[in-house]
């Protein structure tokens, strides 16, 4: 169930990437976007992709899972930096979108950053999933072990504010989903 939860929830990242990439792609095209979706964005990729998602992997699965073998160990280290990459495209996405707010044209590097980082999440949960299949095919974590890990899960959504700030997330998401410039 807890392996289960992370692939449920790059559903939704998979969701946020598709809104980066075609954020991106119009940016590029010339398109007109306002700067406050844009931020919504990164907000989305802050708060529930790195803080939220990422910090149940780092926080809870990855020690529970590391442990079993050392291929699991090896594996977990490349997530690790992976997820490091990942806050740093955001972060230099951000940085230029700040710029652009200040009258410094940020198109092109704030599509630059949207582009990689939809294909960094690509990349990225394919790889974790085929780990969660190895993990569930090796039977690698016990019942009791699968339940700690919801507890730790729940802890995690507490501190990325609760059930109701990853609601408002997914709203959120949803409502870039519908933007014009999706369509």
């Amino acid at each position: 169930m807890s392996t289960r939860e992370l692939v449920q929830d790059h559903a939704v990242v998979r969701r946020i990437r598709d809104v980066a990439q075609r954020c991106s792609d119009r940016l590029y095209a010339g398109d007109s976007i306002s700067l406050e979706e844009i931020e919504v964005i990164s907000v989305v990729i802050e708060e529930f992709v790195d803080a939220f998602h990422h910090g149940k992997e780092e926080k809870a699965y990855f020690p529970a899972s590391e442990d079993k073998n050392e291929m699991y160990a090896e594996e977990v280290r490349k997530f690790r930096i992976e997820h490091e990459f990942g806050r740093r495209v955001a972060k230099m996405m951000q940085r230029s979108l700040k710029e652009w707010k200040r009258g410094v044209d940020g198109r092109e590097p704030v599509a630059r950053f949207l582009k990689t980082y939809a294909a960094f999440v690509t990349d990225h949960t394919g790889k974790e999933e085929k780990f969660f299949e190895e993990i569930e095919r090796a039977k690698s974590l016990s019942e009791e072990e699968d339940r700690e890990l919801l507890r730790h899960y729940e802890t995690c959504r507490k501190e990325a504010g609760g059930s109701v700030r990853i609601e408002e997330l997914l709203r959120l998401v949803s409502y870039l989903e519908e933007r014009p410039w999706m369509k």
